[in-house]
């Protein structure tokens, strides 16, 4: 009898401690995942013949630190650059990035006429509703699987003039 008690005890210790490791993985996941959010991810719809898409989103960040978009990477693609739309000279022009920096507790849009990822010789002719998977790199090591929707983006003149980071 009190070998099937030392049994019991020994198995509901088990059970305690795997419950413990589960909800304490569980936790640390949710944290690590909420640390960056990303909303509204799209691709502008292009011609079919177009050698580059943008894709756009907005990405906060949770943290108390910034936090550097590295790169993205998709497989549909000859190459994938961070861009960010500059006025020189009284010209528009897109200037490649080594990295995008979303503030501490902020948010960075990305958006035409802005900040945006640009993606070059795409390899499949996307259609409106389709979805595109990217995966975005951090400098914190957190990466992030986005599914974007391809869209019709609006054309607007005001969007290049705006350069929104918001803290």
């Amino acid at each position: 009898m009190f070998n099937k008690v030392k049994k019991l005890i020994l198995a509901f210790i088990i059970l305690i401690i795997l419950y413990v490791s589960i909800a304490m993985e569980h936790y640390q996941m949710n944290h690590i995942t909420s640390e960056i959010m990303i909303n509204d991810p799209w691709v502008r719809l292009a011609p079919t013949n177009a050698s580059v898409l943008g894709l756009f989103m907005q990405i906060n960040n949770n943290t108390n630190h910034d936090i550097k978009l590295l790169s993205v990477n998709a497989g549909d693609y000859k190459r994938i650059e961070l861009h960010r739309t500059v006025a020189q000279d009284d010209i528009m022009k897109m200037v490649k990035q080594e990295f995008m920096i979303i503030p501490a507790k902020g948010k960075l849009h990305l958006k035409p006429g802005s900040w945006h990822i640009m993606l070059i010789s795409p390899k499949l002719v996307l259609h409106k509703g389709d979805i595109v998977m990217f995966e975005l790199i951090f400098d914190n090591g957190l990466t992030k699987i986005v599914h974007a929707e391809v869209r019709i983006g609006k054309k607007t003149i005001d969007n290049h003039h705006s350069t929104e980071v918001y803290h």
